[in-house]
Protein backbone atom coordinates (compact mmCIF):
# COMPACT_ATOMS: atom_id res chain seq x y z
CA UNK A 1 0.00 0.00 0.00
CA UNK A 2 1.59 3.25 -0.49
CA UNK A 3 2.08 6.00 1.86
CA UNK A 4 -0.42 8.67 1.39
CA UNK A 5 -3.22 5.91 0.81
CA UNK A 6 -2.06 4.34 4.06
CA UNK A 7 -2.44 7.20 5.97
CA UNK A 8 -5.86 8.45 4.62
CA UNK A 9 -7.25 5.09 5.01
CA UNK A 10 -6.01 4.68 8.61
CA UNK A 11 -7.23 8.29 9.48
CA UNK A 12 -10.57 7.66 8.26
CA UNK A 13 -10.39 4.29 10.35
CA UNK A 14 -10.07 6.21 12.95
CA UNK A 15 -12.51 8.79 12.50
CA UNK A 16 -10.58 11.69 12.35
CA UNK A 17 -11.19 14.73 10.03
CA UNK A 18 -8.19 16.53 8.66
CA UNK A 19 -7.87 19.44 10.89
CA UNK A 20 -8.44 16.47 14.23
CA UNK A 21 -5.17 14.86 13.22
CA UNK A 22 -3.64 17.75 11.90
CA UNK A 23 -3.55 18.86 15.66
CA UNK A 24 -2.65 15.77 17.33
CA UNK A 25 1.04 15.93 15.26
CA UNK A 26 2.31 17.67 18.25
CA UNK A 27 5.87 17.48 18.18
CA UNK A 28 9.18 18.95 19.28
CA UNK A 29 9.79 21.25 15.97
CA UNK A 30 5.88 21.51 15.79
CA UNK A 31 4.91 22.23 19.09
CA UNK A 32 0.80 23.22 17.72
CA UNK A 33 1.09 20.25 15.57
CA UNK A 34 0.73 20.88 11.42
CA UNK A 35 -1.86 22.42 9.16
CA UNK A 36 -4.62 20.18 8.18
CA UNK A 37 -3.88 21.02 4.17
CA UNK A 38 -0.49 19.37 4.97
CA UNK A 39 -2.08 16.39 5.67
CA UNK A 40 -4.16 17.02 2.03
CA UNK A 41 -1.44 17.14 0.64
CA UNK A 42 0.17 13.74 2.11
CA UNK A 43 -3.13 12.19 1.34
CA UNK A 44 -2.82 13.35 -1.96
CA UNK A 45 0.74 12.02 -2.21
CA UNK A 46 2.02 15.38 -3.30
CA UNK A 47 4.13 15.76 0.20
CA UNK A 48 6.34 13.38 2.30
CA UNK A 49 6.51 14.16 6.32
CA UNK A 50 9.59 14.41 8.18
CA UNK A 51 10.62 11.26 10.17
CA UNK A 52 9.32 12.78 13.75
CA UNK A 53 6.05 13.72 11.63
CA UNK A 54 5.81 9.73 10.56
CA UNK A 55 6.26 8.21 13.63
CA UNK A 56 3.86 10.73 15.16
CA UNK A 57 1.34 10.13 12.47
CA UNK A 58 1.81 5.84 13.43
CA UNK A 59 1.13 6.84 17.04
CA UNK A 60 -1.74 8.39 16.65
CA UNK A 61 -3.45 6.66 13.93
CA UNK A 62 -2.17 3.60 15.59
CA UNK A 63 -0.13 2.18 13.27
CA UNK A 64 3.25 -0.07 13.32
CA UNK A 65 5.81 3.14 13.62
CA UNK A 66 8.14 1.21 11.38
CA UNK A 67 5.43 0.63 8.26
CA UNK A 68 4.65 4.19 7.96
CA UNK A 69 8.50 5.32 7.71
CA UNK A 70 9.44 2.47 5.40
CA UNK A 71 6.34 3.70 3.10
CA UNK A 72 7.24 7.34 3.45
CA UNK A 73 10.93 6.30 2.46
CA UNK A 74 9.66 4.58 -0.19
CA UNK A 75 7.27 7.47 -1.63
CA UNK A 76 10.77 10.18 -1.16
CA UNK A 77 12.81 7.23 -3.25
CA UNK A 78 13.93 9.14 -6.66
CA UNK A 79 14.35 5.60 -8.60
CA UNK A 80 12.60 2.91 -9.20
CA UNK A 81 15.13 0.37 -7.84
CA UNK A 82 14.75 2.62 -4.83
CA UNK A 83 11.16 2.15 -4.60
CA UNK A 84 11.63 -1.69 -5.59
CA UNK A 85 13.85 -1.93 -2.49
CA UNK A 86 11.50 -0.37 -0.23
CA UNK A 87 8.57 -2.32 -1.53
CA UNK A 88 10.69 -5.53 -0.58
CA UNK A 89 11.18 -4.44 2.63
CA UNK A 90 7.33 -3.52 3.41
CA UNK A 91 6.92 -7.41 2.45
CA UNK A 92 9.16 -8.48 4.62
CA UNK A 93 8.18 -7.04 7.46
CA UNK A 94 5.31 -8.40 7.06
CA UNK A 95 6.40 -12.05 6.82
CA UNK A 96 5.85 -13.67 10.30
CA UNK A 97 9.05 -15.00 10.14
CA UNK A 98 10.79 -11.86 9.36
CA UNK A 99 9.16 -10.48 12.67
CA UNK A 100 9.75 -13.16 14.76
CA UNK A 101 13.12 -12.48 13.96
CA UNK A 102 13.32 -8.82 14.34
CA UNK A 103 11.05 -8.80 17.81
CA UNK A 104 13.66 -11.32 19.20
CA UNK A 105 16.12 -10.65 22.14
CA UNK A 106 18.86 -13.14 21.01
CA UNK A 107 20.93 -12.60 17.79
CA UNK A 108 20.32 -14.98 15.18
CA UNK A 109 22.95 -17.30 14.92
CA UNK A 110 24.76 -17.17 11.46
CA UNK A 111 25.14 -21.38 11.18
CA UNK A 112 21.08 -21.09 11.27
CA UNK A 113 20.97 -19.09 7.91
CA UNK A 114 23.71 -21.65 6.53
CA UNK A 115 21.22 -24.41 7.20
CA UNK A 116 17.89 -22.59 5.95
CA UNK A 117 19.88 -21.41 2.94
CA UNK A 118 20.29 -25.23 2.46
CA UNK A 119 18.25 -26.47 -0.15
CA UNK A 120 17.63 -30.09 0.92
CA UNK A 121 16.85 -28.25 4.38
CA UNK A 122 14.26 -25.75 2.06
CA UNK A 123 12.40 -28.75 0.65
CA UNK A 124 11.97 -30.53 3.75
CA UNK A 125 10.93 -27.51 5.89
CA UNK A 126 8.03 -27.35 2.94
CA UNK A 127 7.48 -31.18 3.48
CA UNK A 128 4.45 -31.19 6.52
CA UNK A 129 4.72 -35.31 6.88
CA UNK A 130 8.49 -35.20 7.41
CA UNK A 131 8.48 -32.41 9.42
CA UNK A 132 5.96 -34.05 11.65
CA UNK A 133 7.70 -37.49 11.52
CA UNK A 134 10.71 -36.03 12.39
CA UNK A 135 9.11 -34.37 15.25
CA UNK A 136 7.93 -37.62 16.76
CA UNK A 137 10.74 -39.15 16.35
CA UNK A 138 13.49 -36.46 17.89
CA UNK A 139 11.00 -37.21 20.85
CA UNK A 140 11.73 -40.56 20.92
CA UNK A 141 15.60 -40.55 20.63
CA UNK A 142 15.62 -40.54 24.04
CA UNK A 143 14.33 -44.47 24.26
CA UNK A 144 15.40 -45.20 20.58
CA UNK A 145 18.22 -44.64 18.05
CA UNK A 146 16.12 -43.31 15.35
CA UNK A 147 19.11 -41.40 13.68
CA UNK A 148 21.12 -44.56 13.83
CA UNK A 149 18.49 -46.33 12.19
CA UNK A 150 18.27 -43.83 9.78
CA UNK A 151 21.53 -43.71 8.48
CA UNK A 152 21.39 -47.54 8.56
CA UNK A 153 18.24 -47.32 6.19
CA UNK A 154 20.68 -44.47 4.38
CA UNK A 155 23.25 -46.85 3.53
CA UNK A 156 21.39 -49.85 2.55
CA UNK A 157 21.35 -50.99 -1.34
CA UNK A 158 18.37 -51.47 -3.24
CA UNK A 159 18.06 -55.23 -2.11
CA UNK A 160 18.70 -54.67 1.15
CA UNK A 161 15.69 -52.21 1.35
CA UNK A 162 13.36 -54.42 -0.42
CA UNK A 163 14.39 -57.30 1.85
CA UNK A 164 13.55 -54.60 5.04
CA UNK A 165 10.00 -53.47 3.60
CA UNK A 166 9.41 -57.41 3.41
CA UNK A 167 9.62 -58.22 6.68
CA UNK A 168 7.81 -54.65 8.00
CA UNK A 169 5.05 -55.85 5.05
CA UNK A 170 5.14 -58.95 6.80
CA UNK A 171 4.85 -57.29 10.78
CA UNK A 172 1.88 -55.81 9.20
CA UNK A 173 3.30 -52.16 10.60
CA UNK A 174 1.37 -49.20 9.41
CA UNK A 175 2.69 -45.24 9.72
CA UNK A 176 0.84 -43.79 12.12
CA UNK A 177 -1.56 -40.61 10.44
Amino acid sequence: MQFAEMIKEARLQAQLSQQRLAKQLVTARRPKGVWATYIGQIEKGEKVPSDEVCIKLAEVLELDSSTVLIAAYEAKASSEEGRALYGKMMRSLSDPVVNKLLSSEEPLDPALLGVLANPEIAALLGDQPWLERVVRARKNQQDRDVLGLLALVEAMDDQQWTMIRGLIDTWGLEPPN
